[in-house]
């Protein structure tokens, strides 16, 4: 999955979120007897993931890794000094059990993190094993109260928002299948690279629902967003259908245009059948009622034209089924 882009105010609210998490940690830290009270910082600041779940696992991630990581210096080389086979060795035995147990990525980047730094720094700065352990959890702690009771991340905005931008380009798809067969269904055409720019959109859609979802988890306000994310969700699976609909409605044209037997007449009916999806589907956007539509008819080839009625009318039953409110 791709990065989530932060937007300027976002970015101003983590800064925030930093600023004070690091100065609450640093005393805190301080508090609780730390010699080195930087470890709550650092631990506060790679906490602050995009989402809360996401900040939840990192953190779970960077105490478990951190207590690993310093139990096994201690039990391995607590006589040692850091040089390069120590820490090959002590890092390789402490990263294959974990391995075995099914630790994630993250872990196994925390626990060989620790064995590094504990290894190198446990003779040169006295407690820095203890403290690294108890200022992580102090950092982990105020990083996730801060993210929960500060403006917790919602992304629900944001996926609604690229879902209500669908439906305006399944209409002008419409528009465009409607215009390629009214300058004749030529075989140079850009709809098969349209509809690949629009599948990938629609994943992008269906990622940020998933991404959004997540970020109400453990949020204080997911019960009011909650629903608004489930119809966003439900709009997108009708527009899916809708898609599929457009899509093997082109196939079909494109089919019957290649064996020479899509006549003029076919394709204004077509054209006319077409521009009458269109505006069908941006009223229904619009939350107007769908009524009964009355397609042009053509004989054409029964092959096609059958088939080609029979997804036309399936795009507006799925319209009827699933009112825009």
């Amino acid at each position: 999955m791709n990065k989530i882009k932060l937007t300027m105010l976002e970015k101003i609210i983590l800064i925030l979120k930093m600023v004070i998490g690091s100065s609450i940690s640093w005393e805190l830290a301080i508090l609780f007897g730390s010699k080195y009270p930087y470890l709550g910082p650092i631990s506060l600041i790679l906490c602050l993931q995009a989402t809360l779940i996401k900040s939840i696992r990192f953190g779970i991630a960077r105490i478990i890794g951190t207590m690993i990581g310093v139990a096994s210096v201690f039990i391995l080389a607590h006589s040692l000094h850091a040089n390069s086979w120590s820490i090959a060795v002590i890092m390789m035995v402490s990263l294959v059990i974990p391995l075995i147990l099914g630790a994630n990525s993250t872990t196994l980047h925390q626990i060989a993190l620790s064995v590094l730094l504990v290894l190198e720094f446990e003779h040169k700065l006295p407690g820095y094993g203890p403290d690294r352990i108890r200022d992580s959890i102090i950092g982990v702690a105020v990083a996730l109260l801060l993210h929960i009771f500060f403006n917790p991340p919602n992304l629900t905005k944001r996926a609604i928002a690229e879902v209500e931008i669908l439906p305006q380009i399944l209409a002008d798809k419409l528009k465009s299948l409607a215009m390629w067969l009214e300058a004749g269904a030529s075989q140079k055409n850009y709809f098969n690279l349209d509809m690949n720019l629009l599948r990938k959109k629609m994943f992008e859609a269906e990622t940020m629902i998933k991404k959004a979802e997540l970020s109400l988890k453990f949020n204080p306000v997911s019960k009011k967003r909650k629903p608004l994310l489930h119809e966003g969700d439900f709009l997108l699976k009708t527009l899916n259908q809708v898609s599929i609909d457009i899509d093997l409605l082109f196939k079909i044209m494109d089919e019957w245009s290649k064996t020479g037997s899509l006549t003029k007449e076919s394709m204004k009916a077509w054209t006319q059948n077409f521009f009458l999806l269109e505006s069908l589907l941006r009223n229904w956007n619009e939350g107007k009622a769908i009524t009964d539509v009355a397609f042009n008819e053509t004989l054409s080839n029964e092959k096609f034209h059958f088939p080609a009625i029979w997804h036309a009318q399936h795009l507006i039953s799925t319209l009827k089924q699933h009112p825009r409110i």
